[in-house]
């Protein structure tokens, strides 16, 4: 009885973020009252307030579970044979199709309307870095394969996904998709050249 009590717990919990992460995306995060987000999630008042002290707790619970989605989404995107060259290729198309997940523009709005505490900020990072384990065995994998110079893998990461980052600039000037995925295969190209052992 116990074992099913928790998994209902967890079933309201999750249909709490759920209804958070839609009604953000189509009010906006400013917008949505802990009221609202219990309404849309069909939830009583004493079950959100249970699960979540606030919206901005919401919020960063909802992050965090993106990440997690987008690392289980890479690992679908890689097939058995690829290289690393073509892994790396992939990833920054990967990137490029993040930016339309409309939840991004929540955390934007988030992060430019709100004053960010040290806290918020430092999670906000640590969440980010979850994607460097990924980058790092694409570049550890093409070291011990001869493919890439030695270098530091640590530090290879960061310049890749820093520039991964920063391309997504791309999105918010509204550059036209298909320029923008040439403009993050020719980042890819450069970072592959600069690091390739040939």
């Amino acid at each position: 009885m116990a074992r099913k009590t928790a998994e209902e717990t967890e079933r309201t919990r999750q249909q709490i973020l759920k209804g958070a992460r839609d009604l953000f995306i189509r009010k906006g995060y400013n917008a949505a009252s802990m009221e609202d987000i219990r309404k849309h999630a069909n939830v009583s008042k004493g079950s959100i307030y249970y699960h979540f002290k606030s919206k901005h707790q919401l919020l960063m619970e909802i992050f965090e579970q993106k990440t997690i989605e987008w690392i289980e989404g890479w690992q679908k995107i890689v097939k058995p044979g690829m290289t690393p060259v073509e892994k790396l290729y992939a990833l920054a198309d990967y990137w490029l199709e993040d930016f339309d997940d409309p939840f991004l523009k929540v955390v934007d709005e988030f992060l430019t309307s709100q004053g960010v505490d040290t806290g918020t900020f430092e999670k906000m990072i640590e969440l980010v870095q979850m994607q460097y384990p990924v980058i790092q065995s694409i570049i550890e994998e093409g070291i011990a394969s001869g493919e890439f110079k030695r270098d530091d893998p640590a530090e290879l990461t960061y310049i890749f996904a820093s520039t991964m980052g920063g391309l997504g600039m791309t999105y918010y000037e509204k550059v036209p998709r298909e320029r923008a995925r040439a403009i993050y295969r020719k980042a890819a190209e450069l970072f592959i050249r600069g690091i390739s052992a040939k």
